[in-house]
C-alpha cells in the first residue's frame, strides 16, 4: 500500500479567460499578500475540496468515500496564461474521487476544457494517468513486475537513473492510451 502518491494536473482552458476564472474560483487568484506562498496553495486545497463538496466533512472515512484517499494536499499551482497546473500528495491512492468531481465540474463549467493527469506512488507500486474533456474521461494504472526489472539496478541492488527514465517513459505511455480514449473520434 502507498504512503504517498504524487499526482499532477494539468488543465488546459479553451481561453485565459476560463483559466483567471478557475484560478479566482480555487482561490489562487487575487493574491493575497497577507500571506505566505504555502498559506495560499493550502487555502487553495480547502477552497477547491469546500466548492465541490459543500456538504463536506474532515474524517478520515469522508476522506476515503470521497477524494478516493487518506487525505490529500496541494504541493503547488499556477496558472500559465490558459492553463493551471495543480501538483498533489495524498495517501494510499491517486485521488480518483477527485478526479472525476474535478472532471464533472470542468465539463459543467468550461466549454472545452481538457484535464490531463499522472500519477505516481512513491516507491513504483503504480504509476498512472487520467485525462478528461467533455466527452470522455478515464483512468488507468500501470503496476510494474519488478521481477523482471533488474536490468534496472546496480552492483549494491539500488535503482538507477535508467529505472526511474523506464517509469516516466511508462507513465507517458499509459498518459498516452488515456489520451486516445478521451480524444477518439465518434464519427468513424
Amino acid at each position: 500500500m502507498a504512503n504517498h502518491v504524487y499526482s499532477f494536473f494539468n488543465i488546459t482552458f479553451s481561453s485565459e479567460a476560463d483559466a483567471i476564472d478557475f484560478s479566482e474560483w480555487i482561490g489562487l487568484l487575487p493574491v493575497n499578500e497577507n500571506i505566505t506562498w504555502g498559506e495560499r496553495i493550502e487555502a487553495c486545497c480547502n477552497i477547491m475540496i469546500d466548492n465541490l463538496w459543500e456538504d463536506n466533512e474532515d474524517t478520515r472515512q469522508w476522506w476515503i468515500d470521497n477524494i478516493g484517499a487518506k487525505w490529500m494536499y496541494f504541493d503547488d499551482i499556477d496558472r500559465y496564461d490558459d492553463e493551471v497546473h495543480i501538483n498533489m500528495t495524498s495517501a494510499w491512492d491517486f485521488p480518483e474521487g477527485l478526479f472525476f468531481k474535478l472532471s464533472d465540474f470542468l465539463r459543467d463549467r468550461y466549454q472545452g476544457a481538457i484535464m490531463q493527469v499522472t500519477f505516481e506512488d512513491e516507491g513504483y507500486n503504480f504509476i498512472g494517468a487520467g485525462g478528461s474533456n467533455h466527452e470522455f474521461r478515464d483512468v488507468e494504472y500501470h503496476h510494474p513486475d519488478f521481477d523482471e526489472m533488474d536490468e534496472y539496478k546496480d552492483s549494491d541492488g539500488c535503482w538507477t537513473d535508467e529505472y526511474y527514465e523506464e517509469m516516466d517513459n511508462r507513465k507517458q505511455m499509459v498518459l498516452d492510451e488515456v489520451l486516445s480514449v478521451i480524444q477518439q473520434d465518434l464519427s468513424e
